[in-house]
Formats: structure tokens, sequence, C-alpha cells
């Protein structure tokens, strides 16, 4: 990429003298990040970056993209607005670079999934996918912004809080495959119900040509969206995994593919398993070898506060998994606990962007904490005050912090997890500091 790919792909207005065939390094949207070489967007939001071109220009900044007229030593790229600019950039890398594109999207499980299939497709591809949380209108210029002419496959989460988002994300970025791992209640309180979620989710379809779709058929209301590749462990699906053994820790079950079967094992407990069965399907549609997705599920290993397992010093068990929170992840974690037999510590947190459904989601939970046994539950944040049960609460993680550093807590399993406004992830720092 070089100026002129930047002027043709923005539309914009160039002022100061450059050579056109310039190349840059990277295109940054933080002025801290900026070396020398790089492009900075001025982007709009929660501050001005335009009050930020100054950083950036002493940082190294070989030309800006902004919105309006600015004070500065370097060429600059003027456009309506800078946000779309970027957009518009990473469309054009894409067309450039032309990699096979793989979009996904699900009220729950996108990072799960993307983080197993990156691990098999890495088998066969040069792959760039979106690291963290990359997969908003921002995010997701970024991570194509890490493509190269060698880069094989795209692989992103495109997320969304209302309709219209995966729409133009999409657009942004033409997948040639797509993926929906399920529909929840994640931002039913934007949204007002599930059926308009799956509207919001079915917009992946917007930017495709062909539209080959991938989908959990275990889902309800998924199964019976048409012309597309169902996965799961029911009867209905496409391809379809059986004799399911599962715990806390690991699990397995069979697939049968060109007339053999194969065993899978992995690391994860049996709420996870329908994106591992989902990641499968993907890879062995794009060829990767049955024997190298075995062996990489074999060696997978969790991440990021999702389902992280780990040991404290006082022989605690810890699942983290406080990076995020909904009704299904957390009921799906809830489901694996009653098997458990030791005493165990629950430390929940509220599940955020729920609105008016809000209430009504909280109380549901009660149900699945009455199976468990020999527990104790520490419920953190306002929106667990409508979870009426023998249960310690607390206004938010701080309290939690004051209360557990009074107790003797042993040879426990403790479950951390809730919504990531909730800053649990402190939880866990205390115990494995202690």
């Amino acid at each position: 990429m070089n100026i002129n790919d930047l002027l043709i792909s923005t539309k914009g207005k160039l002022i100061g003298e450059i050579d056109l065939n310039e190349t840059y390094e990277q295109v940054k949207t933080s002025s801290l990040d900026v070396c020398t070489g790089d492009v900075f967007v001025a982007l709009v939001g929660n501050t001005d970056g335009h009050k930020y071109v100054e950083s950036a220009i002493n940082n190294g900044a070989k030309i800006l993209i902004v919105s309006k007229k600015v004070d500065s030593s370097i060429p600059y790229i003027l456009v309506k607005d800078t946000t779309l600019a970027l957009g518009d950039i990473a469309h054009y890398m894409v067309k450039k670079y032309n990699p096979r594109v793989i979009a996904l999207t699900g009220s729950v499980g996108k990072t799960t999934t993307r983080n197993i299939l990156l691990s098999l497709l890495q088998n066969k591809y040069k792959v760039v996918a979106n690291e963290k949380n990359f997969n908003n209108h921002i995010g997701v210029p970024l991570t194509v912004f890490n493509l190269k002419s060698d880069t094989e496959i795209l692989l992103t989460e495109l997320g969304m809080n209302h309709l219209n988002e995966i729409s133009y994300l999409s657009k942004m970025i033409n997948p040639e495959t797509a993926i929906i791992t399920n529909i929840g209640s994640s931002h039913i309180g934007n949204l007002g119900g599930k059926k308009e979620i799956l509207k919001a989710k079915l917009e992946i379809l917007d930017g495709m040509d062909q539209k080959t779709l991938f989908v959990n058929g275990d889902d309800e209301l998924l199964k019976d969206v048409p012309n597309t590749i169902k996965s799961g462990f029911n009867d209905n699906n496409d391809f379809k995994g059986y004799d399911l053994k599962s715990n806390l820790y690991s699990s397995s079950f069979k697939i049968k593919y060109n007339d053999k079967e194969y065993e899978i094992s992995i690391n994860l407990p049996e709420h996870l398993l329908g994106d591992v069965l989902l990641s499968i399907n993907v890879a062995l549609y794009y060829g990767v070898d049955i024997n190298d997705i075995i062996k990489s599920l074999k060696e997978y290993k969790s991440f990021d506060m999702r389902m992280n397992i780990l040991k404290d010093k006082n022989n605690n068990t810890i699942i983290n998994d406080c990076y995020n929170s909904s009704f299904e992840s957390l009921t799906g974690v809830l489901k694996v606990l009653k098997n458990e037999k030791q005493k165990k510590l629950l430390i929940l947190g509220s599940i955020m962007e729920l609105g008016d459904y809000s209430k009504e989601i909280h109380k549901s939970l009660k149900p699945y904490l009455d199976e468990i046994d020999n527990k104790k539950v520490l419920l953190v944040g306002k929106e667990m005050g409508a979870l009426e049960m023998d249960a310690l609460y607390f206004e938010n993680c701080d309290e939690v912090l004051e209360y557990l550093n009074g107790q003797n807590i042993t040879d426990t399993l403790i479950l951390i997890k809730g919504s990531r406004a909730m800053k649990l992830e402190n939880v866990t720092n205390y115990f494995m500091e202690k």
C-alpha cells in the first residue's frame, strides 16, 4: 500500500506535497502507538484524535488522515469522516491483497471459535486473525491492516450491539465463508428479542457474493435457517458429533469423515463443544488434514480469562472465566459444576446489556444454582439483586476483595465469572497472589 492507495480508498483531498508512490509502514489510531513511517488517523469519538496530531508527528508519522484542517508540518489527507475512512482503507486492502475471508459472529463463543479455528487453519495456511475483542468498526479495520502480500486467510469476529453494525462490517471485508455460533441473550436489551438478534447476526451475509454459512444446528433459532451447513450433536445436523464424554477439564467425542470414524479430544468442557465442532467442520471445508486437526485440538489451551483453569498456592482450583458473561455461557458452566463433588465457591457478577429483560434473566439463574451441592455463592453487582437465594451480595469487586481478605479458603473449586465491567479478574489475581 502507498499514499496513492490511501487517496483512492478514502476519496480524500491531499494537503501538502508527498510522492504518491511512497509507501508507509502501518495505519495507527493512537498517537502513542505511532512509529516512524506510519499513517495516523485522527478518530473522533470519546476523545478527538485531532488533539493528538502533534504527538503523532513527533513520533514519526509520515502522513495524517483528518476530518478538519490542522496545523501540520507533514502532509495530510482531508476526509469527511475519519472513522468511515478507516473502514474504506480496510475494504480497499482486502480487495488489493485478496485473502480468503472467514467471518464469524454469535451471541456466545465467537472468540473461542476464532481461537480454535485459528489453531486448525495454521496447519495449512498463513492466517491473519483479530486479537482480543477487535471486532467492531474500529477493531476490524485494525485487524485488516495486518494483512501482508502472502496472507492466505483473514479470520475475524464481527461484533455488534445494534442492528446494521454487522452489515457494515460484512460489506467492509466481503467474506467468502461465514460462521454463526449461536443466538443467545447478549445485547437483548438493545435489540428487543432473540428474533431481532438473529436478524442482526444474519447481516453477516450482506457482504457475501456466495453465501457459504456454517451454523450451530443445535441452536433453536439457527437450526431453521435455510441454506446453511449445520454442525452439532443432534440428529438434524449435516456434520455430527456423537459418543460424547465430558467433565470440567476435558471432553471427547467421535465424528465421521470420509466414511471413517475419528475420536476428538480437547481440554474444554461440554458447553463449548459446539464451537469445537463448528471449527472442525470449517477446517475440513478448507482442506486441513483430519490428523492435523486431531493433534491441534489435543494440544489446545484456553486463555484470555475464558474457562482458564488455574491452581493457587492453597490447593484451590480456579475457573477464571471473567472476560465476559451471558445467560447461556454462565448456565453452561453451572451445568458442568453440578457434577463436581468438591466444595465450591461461586463468585458471579452481573450480566450486562439486558435492558428490560435483566430482572427476568437474572432470576432464571436460580434453578441452575439450586442443582449444585456443597457450594457458597457470592453475587456481585446490583443486577444480581434480582436473584433471590441463599447468597452473599456485594455491590462491586472491591467489596468482594474486602470480604475474601478475611476468609481462609483452601481445597475449593472456585468459579469466577461476570461481565467485563465487573472487573472480576481482580478476584482471580487475589487468589493467585495470596
